[in-house]
């Protein structure tokens, strides 16, 4: 039986948002830590937003090669290769293939996290950036440090384009979230009319979802129920 946290616990008493609360009247750029959270955070909303005509940006910051580190059949390059693979089509199935992800390749667990580096994402991205008007990442209450490093990444860019900020938990739904992060105006929005593509976007993470890796036991792979919850749960928006 999962447990949750008081995030979910606050979010089935929140507010709902709408869609245009979340993107403004612009694009979005979204900045998933790995391979899979676009699809497990904000699935949902990046496929209303992308249905409604908003532009979608998603760029994949790192790898994801850490996720089986002790497999021989899925080496790091191998791994990585496999999981750009999979985000591709799960961006492809949640904006019906109007967006491709952005592979940025830095290190699983060596995500940016100063200045200069974030300078150097943003130089990166530049082509994609003239008419975003909001940045959807995952929570610096997630914890796990390459979620904690986008989020600052994310709150560094925000603050340089004056554009709105939301961030999404994952792993502070079910593990104790960072202690100081705020949920200070938490809303949720609702992805009913959307959960078949969240659903088929976050079944192509293969990789992470089912035994293909059967190789290293310590390594990664997402229990069921948790990737069901992921599914049917409203997602969560904290702005910051």
């Amino acid at each position: 039986m999962m447990t949750f946290t008081r995030i979910v616990a606050q979010a089935e008493n929140a507010p709902y948002a709408q869609l245009a609360d979340l993107t403004g009247p612009g694009a979005v750029l979204v900045l998933a830590p790995h391979p899979d959270d676009e699809s497990l955070a904000m699935g949902g909303a990046i496929a209303a937003a992308s249905a409604a005509g908003h532009r979608v940006h998603i760029a994949v910051v790192s790898d994801g090669a850490l996720s089986h580190p002790r497999s021989r059949a899925y080496p790091a390059a191998a791994l990585s290769a496999l999981r750009r693979a999979e985000v591709e089509a799960a961006v492809r199935i949640l904006t019906e293939g109007r967006e491709a992800p952005i592979w940025l390749g830095y290190p699983d667990q060596g995500t940016p996290d100063d200045p200069g580096s974030f300078s150097e994402v943003e130089t990166r991205l530049h082509p994609h950036l003239g008419e975003v008007t909001a940045i959807w990442t995952t929570w610096n209450g997630d914890p796990h440090s390459d979620h904690q490093r986008v989020w600052r990444l994310a709150r560094w860019m925000a603050d340089r384009r004056t554009c709105a900020m939301f961030a999404c938990p994952v792993w502070g739904r079910v593990q104790t979230p960072v202690a100081g992060a705020s949920s200070v105006g938490l809303r949720r929005f609702q992805t009913a009319a959307f959960r078949d593509l969240k659903a088929r976007a976050v079944a192509a993470h293969v990789s992470q979802m089912t035994g293909l890796i059967d190789d290293d036991p310590s390594g990664f792979r997402m229990p069921q129920n948790l990737a069901a919850h992921f599914v049917a749960a409203d997602e969560i928006f904290i702005p910051a």
